[in-house]
């Protein structure tokens, strides 16, 4: 390959990829470094047959650039020649690339956001109320029974709303209204969940707007 030597290799220590090695014994030179980048330069030397000098970043940085222009650490190293190769785990940044040639990345990772886990919970009978609060409910349920009194209330005095009761029997003077108090709270429900109303229809121009204005709030307070 043409290289035989390295004089000196920068590097910043961070576990695990270059570490100081624990051992009973005074170790000197390049025996004193372990880790990731320690075992892929050996493998490097053994493959392309270098040798090299494992020398630390005297500032222990691994390499920015200040408001002058001026860098420090592994970079500073490199761009003045103390130190003909770096091994870290560096990251290779726009700047960086400007001032130092950068090799294949060994190591690759994404920017990832963490979060804590929500706590689990046990679904329950009323879990169809968990999507709103029960303020929300409770105005629901105010505007239905209001809405569903004024329907009765307004089919007491619609004369369009009474009929006869026996229509083969054209001397009965009994009337009815479809619009009792039971089936004005039924009239609300099928409005609320929008369902086809062919059983009880209000005939009165006026029902037909409250019927409007129960469809409208079933509409707003829709889950999609």
């Amino acid at each position: 390959m043409g290289l035989t030597r390295i004089e000196s290799l920068g590097f910043s220590k961070e576990k695990p990829y270059v570490m100081l090695k624990k051992s009973d014994k005074e170790l000197v030179g390049n025996d004193r470094f372990e880790g990731f980048c320690i075992d892929l330069l050996k493998e490097l030397a053994s493959i392309l047959g270098f040798s090299y000098v494992i020398q630390p970043v005297q500032d222990e940085k691994y390499g920015f650039q200040d408001d002058k222009g001026q860098w420090n650490g592994m970079i500073k190293e490199l761009m003045e020649h103390r130190a003909d190769l770096a091994v870290a785990p560096l990251t290779i940044t726009y700047m960086r690339e400007k001032a130092i040639d950068f090799s294949k990345p060994f190591l690759n990772t994404g920017i990832s956001i963490l979060y804590r886990r929500p706590n689990s919970t046990n679904s329950g009978f009323f879990s169809f109320l968990d999507p709103m609060t029960p303020d929300i409910w409770i105005y629901i349920l105010l505007a239905y029974l209001g809405v569903s009194c004024v329907l009765f209330v307004i089919a007491r005095f619609s004369p369009y709303e009474w009929y006869d009761a026996h229509p083969c029997n054209p001397g009965s003077d009994v009337v009815e209204n479809n619009f009792t108090l039971l089936n004005s709270f039924w009239f609300g429900v099928g409005s609320l969940m929008q369902q086809d109303k062919t059983e009880i229809q209000s005939k009165y121009f006026s029902l037909l707007l409250e019927d409007g204005k129960l469809s409208r709030i079933a509409n707003e307070t829709k889950i999609t």
